[in-house]
């Protein structure tokens, strides 16, 4: 084991110990059951079983709603990147932004759920759920074999509330880290998907000088060229626009500035070639708020094709580079590291089904944002122990050759799930902060008779747009009385009455006109 590495994560676990304003040992035990036993459990009142949780189940609620309830997350936040930063300096700050579902359907007591995204994979079924939608920022080592095991630091989970958007608030938490570890003097990037690419998120990409912003753009975008301002006496609105280009339509696209190939592997070893070309200062719709003429981004186009020239994907990837220093970037490492924003689905994924993040099962929005992000403290515990834990391979992996090459590297790093395996003979070396648990008194409980009052069901929360000057709350959808089909039938069901009745068109008519 490396003394380093096992230096490291003591005074990390030390310091992170003392960060706990009440319940530390409490909070410590069960950061420690989640790290090395939540693969194991399906719930989070199981990990009272584990070795580690040294109390009853019940220190769990009181760990994460009495003791989590008033820690500074920004101190928590440095203390992460003061431990991680050895892995962050031969490159840039690469921030990876996403957001995620945490399905609550039957939460009826739980505040502001609303409708989100979430995918379903019956076939007819839309991709929503009911619940809260969560937003993670995370940092990207620069390690080769990290990222090889699609290791990430997450440093920020934040809950978006219903009267907010997922891309607005991720734009936000970039920023609010950048000002926590003072990293705004120096040149940062940051990467998401096509939804991070509005207006919105490049007026606060503005905002400071050293970031770059790199998004995907939908395939059908149209995209202008920049126009060099001209004197000219000429009177009236000049052009802000030059010619415009369909990113679906080659019969439209501007010759490119600039373009290279590159040589790569597949995950199968078969030879591809990647083609690149870029697109300098090209403009983007803006609107009366956003001059978007004065801020233009970079291009790319991305192509892939085999050893026979085939291209494998029906449609090029289409990026965008947005920032004042986005010329430092090459193409190279602006796909290379785009790439990589798709670990964070890999962080997703491991941290929902072997850390237990979207099972915690409480009423209150604030536990349940507590518990994110003590998951996100037991992720950084597995990332600071990956080169301290044993490969330990199920019998039916120990013929794979993956564990054959681990064995024979210098630099061992383990995957997540090999590293959460392998977290309980780490601790064995490292050890706890934690206090041992001294037995109390038994409490005499609730008294006799006594109840406790319901909670209040809350509603759930609909994004519908209402017009102006509409304060019904009741319901979501206007009652459609203008409709042609019912105004059709009304007609006829009193031509029918009055054929009946003693009453003739004209004096029917008469009668509703005087009717006040």
């Amino acid at each position: 084991m490396s003394l380093n590495a096992t230096t490291k994560l003591s005074q990390f676990r030390e310091e992170l110990y003392l960060l706990f304003p009440k319940r530390r040992d409490a909070i410590m035990n069960l950061l420690d059951a989640l790290t090395s036993d939540g693969h194991h459990f399906k719930s989070v009142v199981q990990l009272s079983n584990s070795k580690q949780f040294k109390r009853q189940y019940s220190s769990i609620t009181d760990a994460v709603a009495d003791g989590l309830s008033g820690i500074s997350w920004n101190e928590v936040c440095r203390l992460v990147h003061k431990f991680t930063a050895s892995d962050l300096t031969k490159a840039p700050h690469r921030f990876i932004v996403d957001c995620t579902p945490n399905p609550r359907p039957f939460a009826r007591k739980l505040a502001d759920r609303t409708v989100t995204h979430h995918p379903n994979p019956a076939p007819g079924n839309k991709p929503i759920c009911v619940g809260h939608q969560y937003s993670l920022i995370s940092l990207l080592p620069n390690d080769i074999l990290e990222n090889q095991k699609h290791w990430l630091l997450p440093l920020s989970a934040m809950r978006v509330a219903s009267d907010l958007k997922g891309h607005e608030l991720g734009m936000q938490q970039i920023s609010d880290c950048v000002e926590t570890l003072d990293i705004g003097d120096e040149l940062f990037m940051s990467f998401g998907d096509s939804l991070y690419g509005t207006e919105s998120c490049r007026v606060k990409v503005g905002e400071k000088e050293n970031w770059v912003h790199v998004f995907r753009l939908n395939s059908s975008r149209n995209v202008f060229r920049s126009i060099v301002p001209e004197k000219s006496h000429v009177k009236g609105r000049k052009k802000e626009y030059g010619d415009k280009m369909n990113l679906s339509k080659v019969k439209t696209h501007l010759p490119h500035d600039r373009e290279i190939t590159l040589n790569q592997l597949s995950k199968k070893g078969n030879p591809l070639k990647v083609v690149i070309k870029c697109w300098d200062d090209m403009l983007v719709r803006g609107s009366r708020n956003y001059q978007s003429s004065k801020h233009p981004l970079n291009i790319h186009q991305v192509e892939v094709f085999n050893e026979a020239g085939e291209q494998l994907f029906k449609r090029p990837l289409w990026i965008a580079v947005f920032g004042k220093r986005r010329r430092e970037i090459s193409l190279e490492d602006t796909y290379n590291q785009y790439r990589s924003r798709y670990d964070i689905e890999h962080l997703f994924r491991f941290g929902k089904t072997k850390l237990l993040m979207d099972k915690f099962q409480t009423s209150e929005v604030e536990h349940e944002e507590n518990w994110w992000k003590l998951c996100s403290l037991a992720y950084i515990q597995l990332y600071l122990a990956k080169e301290l834990a044993p490969s330990l391979p199920e019998p039916w992996e120990r013929y794979l050759l993956s564990y054959n090459i681990e064995a024979s590297e210098e630099k061992n790093i383990t995957s997540p799930s090999q590293t959460q395996r392998g977290f309980e003979k780490v601790l064995e070396h490292v050890g706890t902060p934690a206090k041992p648990c001294v037995a109390r008194g038994k409490s005499h409980g609730r008294m006799a008779g006594e109840t406790q009052p319901s909670k209040a069901n809350s509603p759930i929360v609909f994004k519908a747009k209402k017009s102006q000057g509409d304060n019904n709350t009741e319901s979501e959808k206007e009652a459609k009385n203008s409709e042609s089909k019912k105004i059709a039938a009304l007609i006829k069901l009193v031509q029918a009455k009055l054929r009946s009745s003693v009453l003739s068109m004209n004096e029917f008519a008469e009668k509703l006109l005087n009717t006040t």
